[in-house]
């Protein structure tokens, strides 16, 4: 989608002239290149972001290009209709970025304009629009920040509770079956648990261990099963319990 802002001063001499911006800062876009289909075919590179033509009366296409490290950015495809032999206007151009998937410029895009110096024509209001636009979309920008970082801060304050907080009745464990040897994995949880001082939350013993959360359901359930920890559900997560009588 490409916008146009037009303002019409007092008739002189009639040219044509303005200055190619970027959409989102408003910036001059630097050597931008505009070709112009009179007879014979003009071309500029619109230094400073800034162009003009001298034209008589005629249709004209007005071919707007930018590139970046040969990467062509944005383009635009304008078409204008002069009617009268004098006058002296400003054309700029408000360019976007060039949409991906486009091969071609579809002829949809190309907006027509007819300058007459007989009529005012008053206020712009794309300025207003163009503002607005502006507005809506930053608007949206904070909103979604703003739920995400109250999102977070709740799985943060979830999480911490579920660590801090004393279980409300501490089970009985059996005492720890030690007839079998146990395999190092298991030893290994055993070990992080004293060292945690007797429970940790299985997130927390996921990340010692720096494997899958399935692999630690499953150690943990094995060791449950041999008497030597108790798993405890504390809100969406488990809290481990090494058994007295393992120490």
């Amino acid at each position: 989608m490409f916008i146009l802002i037009l303002i019409l001063p007092a008739a002189c001499a009639f040219t044509i002239h303005g200055t190619i911006y970027e959409w989102s800062t408003f910036e001059p876009l630097d050597n931008a290149l505009i070709e112009l289909n009179s007879t014979p075919v003009q071309f500029r590179v619109a230094t400073s972001g800034v162009y003009s033509f001298n034209l008589p009366p005629g249709n004209y296409l007005i071919k707007t290009s930018y590139y970046d490290n040969d990467t062509l950015e944005y383009y635009s495809e304008d078409i204008i209709s002069v009617t009268d032999k004098e006058g002296d206007f400003v054309l700029d151009i408000l360019l976007f970025p060039l949409e991906e998937e486009e091969e071609e410029f579809p002829g949809e895009d190309i907006v027509n304009v007819t300058f007459d110096i007989g009529e005012d024509q008053g206020f712009d209001w794309n300025y207003i629009f163009i503002i607005i636009l502006l507005l809506i979309i930053l608007a949206a920008a904070g909103y979604y920040y703003y739920r995400q970082k109250q999102h977070d801060e709740k799985e943060i304050e979830a999480a911490s509770d579920m660590y801090q907080e004393e279980p409300q009745e501490m089970p009985q464990l059996s005492p720890p079956d030690i007839s079998a040897p146990l395999p190092e994995d298991l030893k290994e949880i055993i070990t992080i648990i004293e060292r945690a001082g007797g429970r940790v939350t299985q997130k927390d013993l996921r990340k010692e261990l720096n494997c899958s959360e399935a692999k630690v359901s499953l150690m943990t359930t094995d060791l449950e099963a041999r008497g030597f920890v108790q798993k405890i559900k504390k809100g969406r997560g488990n809290i481990i319990l090494l058994n007295q009588e393992t120490k």
